[in-house]
């Protein structure tokens, strides 16, 4: 067994996890925090209308405080049987009515600059009606739901197949001929992945499973990081910004390796008693090959894959400059582990 199985996390949960790039929306928040985003533009920066659907999700969420932030003139689309709690601030115009109602998705977008699909697991194929609206009300630019690995890697997408589900809705956009899409690529999200032991690090049980020992480094993204990422790439010039038209942004929080992120988690953990074991990348992919592999195995294949050399995880190279500073992976690391030892709640 190549995962641990001291785990608090049921598994049934986590089997439902698997292309977990589309699950993180599932998640309602009760409160929006305004982030305190600095960030190096260039003097033609600007503010734009962005429309966004899931905003109160673990990606919603972060992407509207940040944009909120620079300035950007926000609103979100939901749904009114949507069971969200959160009160958004006075300055985000809220919408509401059924995504499948063109004439009212194409009203409420109407004037807006972009719009950021970011809705739940159980409803990413909202996001073709509301697509063909955003082309009806002459929307330059859709960021459907992508949020994941680099979907332009060959060998990472021809060993686990993960955007089969996203390349329609990236075509969708392109032959309606109206707006352009921009992927975003930030590979499973470090909160995320932490508080689960994908990556390897279980928290709670202080345990460790390394692939093929720990060393090969990976391109990281936090949920704040992809909304400051996100408010600093809608500031951008019309010239800089179209140079993004119909394809991916890479984001970033750090590059490292399993390695790293275990020294950092006993650091300020101050606890160094783990229970470290390595297993081969090479095994975890084959058994998601296998004709009983399940979704868990995949997931495994894809974690697997972040961490092994030559199949994509470490895109730093693709990495946008929006001017913004590697975050500290301590300081991440810690509300972490705090959240982990019940001495914290964490959001992220």
């Amino acid at each position: 067994m190549y995962i641990t199985t001291k785990s608090s996390l049921p598994f049934p949960f986590v089997v439902s996890l698997y292309l977990c790039h589309r699950l993180y929306c599932k998640k309602q928040l009760t409160s929006i925090h305004i982030l305190n985003v600095t960030c190096k533009m260039s003097s033609s920066k600007q503010t734009r209308k962005v429309t966004i659907v899931g905003a109160s999700g673990n990606i919603g969420a972060p992407i509207l405080s940040a944009l909120l932030a620079a300035g950007h003139k926000t609103s979100v689309l939901t749904r009114p049987s949507s069971t969200t709690t959160t009160t958004y601030p006075q300055s985000v115009t809220v919408h509401v009515g059924d995504y499948n109602d063109e004439a009212f998705a194409t009203a409420a977008l109407r004037g807006q600059d972009v719009l950021v699909l970011v809705p739940a697991h159980s409803a990413v194929a909202i996001q073709t009606p509301l697509i063909r609206a955003a082309a009806a009300a002459g929307v330059p630019y859709v960021l459907p739901c992508e949020f994941g690995s680099d979907p332009a890697h060959e060998k990472l997408n021809a060993e686990l197949d993960l955007m089969r589900a996203k390349a329609p809705y990236r075509a969708l956009i392109e032959d309606l001929g109206v707006g352009s899409w921009i992927g975003v690529v930030n590979n499973p999200w470090v909160e995320f992945s932490m508080r689960h032991g994908l990556y390897g690090i279980d928290l709670r049980e202080r345990v460790a499973m390394l692939y093929d020992g720990g060393d090969v480094k990976a391109t990281l993204t936090s949920f704040a990081r992809v909304g400051e990422s996100l408010a600093a790439l809608f500031a951008l010039s019309d010239e800089e910004l179209a140079r993004h038209k119909n394809s991916f942004v890479y984001l970033s929080s750090f590059r490292v390796s399993q390695r790293d992120l275990l020294a950092s988690a006993m650091r300020v953990a101050g606890d160094e008693d783990w229970s470290v074991t390595s297993v081969s990348t090479d095994e975890v992919l084959r058994k998601a090959r296998g004709p009983e592999a399940d979704r868990w195995a995949r997931l495994m294949a894809l974690y697997a894959a972040i961490f092994k050399d030559g199949y994509g995880g470490d895109y730093s190279a693709k990495v946008v400059d929006l001017g913004l500073e590697d975050e500290e992976l301590d300081e991440v690391m810690k509300k972490l582990v705090d959240e982990a030892d019940g001495k914290s709640t964490y959001l992220g």
